[in-house]
């Protein structure tokens, strides 16, 4: 297993770059659903707003210094652990699927909000879900190779 000079494995880079891709498209379809969407695409800041701190986290486990190994780990356990909070405390599959399969949100405190492109499409539905599943499973696979292959002498 070679290690690059940021302290990670070919297999752990190419995870990290596959996470932000699939991140991207996720907080795309965020703000096309509207329903979880926030600042700075809508006046509020929710916790979509915060989960844009993602991308400085994720980019700081693929290039930050090996020397700092366990501090990107632990970072990204704990983006890793609030990303899952989130997909089932915060904005569930069911959610995601009916915010396009129905063209409206299923929380009463967001009765009228429409996606923004004002389609009803079971397959948009199913895809939103199956990008944030991707994700869920994309970064603990990640947070697990990354322990898995750390670099040797890296210690907590």
């Amino acid at each position: 297993m070679k290690i690059a000079r940021h302290g990670v494995d070919r297999t752990t880079r190419l995870l990290l770059i596959a996470a932000i891709c699939v991140g991207l498209a996720h907080h795309v379809d965020h703000v096309l659903r509207v329903d979880h969407s926030g600042w700075p695409f809508t006046p509020r800041v929710t916790p979509f707003t915060f989960s844009l701190a993602a991308y400085p986290v994720l980019l700081f486990a693929l290039l930050g210094p090996a020397r700092l190994f366990w501090w990107r780990w632990a970072l990204m356990v704990a983006g890793t652990a609030f990303t899952l909070f989130a997909h089932v405390r915060i904005e569930t599959p069911r959610m995601q699927y009916a915010m396009w399969a129905f063209n409206r949100s299923l929380e009463p405190h967001l009765a009228g909000v429409r996606n923004l492109c004002g389609i009803e499409s079971g397959a948009l539905g199913w895809l939103s879900m199956g990008v944030s599943m991707a994700l869920n499973v994309l970064l603990v696979t990640t947070v697990i190779v990354m322990l898995a292959n750390r670099p040797a002498g890296a210690r907590p």
